[in-house]
């Protein structure tokens, strides 16, 4: 449970996580790292159980990106490391008749390009060069694209309204609150 939000920009990219973690019983606690972290080359938020950011963060190493076409890297060499890790550490569930899941959604910055890596492991990116998840996800969105947020020109601009995106969603997302977190990549 929480907000994340990102914008793309030309050669630079802003991701923006709360720091609360919350629990169906409404139990909270804010997590003095965040829910975003670097791994090797890669910038990675979390979203969904803190589980899985605890695997990526502390138990996994992030392959290096040897292909410059990072859509053939993310669904070729990232997923399945992300996947072996996650089986390793028994972090997989399959339902009758589905893929095979896991509790997070992740958006990863590889190189300035930004992904949304669904629990079933499919990626996705946006024309608009914005992207949000969690519990909070849809206000961000809408403050978001209230805010025009795809016309940004600089990180510094991003940061401001990827700021006032998540104050928003947490206003609205019990599951959403504390220090906002930011990691900018040029």
């Amino acid at each position: 449970m929480t907000t994340l939000a990102a914008i793309e920009g030309d050669g630079w990219a802003v991701i923006a996580a709360d720091s609360q973690s919350s629990d169906g019983d409404g139990f909270a606690i804010n997590i003095p790292t965040g829910k975003m972290f670097k791994n090797n080359e890669l910038i990675i938020a979390g979203a969904g159980q803190v589980r899985g950011i605890n695997l990526l963060e502390h138990g996994w190493e992030a392959p290096a990106v040897k292909l410059k076409n990072l859509d053939k890297y993310v669904t070729s060499i990232l997923v399945p490391s992300i996947r072996k890790c996650f089986n390793m550490a028994d972090y997989e569930y399959k339902r009758d008749g589905e893929s095979v899941e896991n509790d997070n959604i992740w958006i990863v910055c590889i190189q300035s390009r930004v992904y949304r890596i669904e629990s079933d492991y499919s990626w996705e990116r946006n024309s608009s060069n914005i992207y949000v998840a969690g519990s909070g996800e849809r206000f961000a969105l809408g403050a978001l694209e209230a805010m025009d947020a795809g016309s940004v020109a600089t990180p510094a601009q991003a940061k401001n309204v990827l700021r006032k995106a998540i104050r928003i969603a947490a206003k609205y997302d019990a599951y959403s609150g504390g220090e906002i977190k930011f990691m900018i990549s040029t």
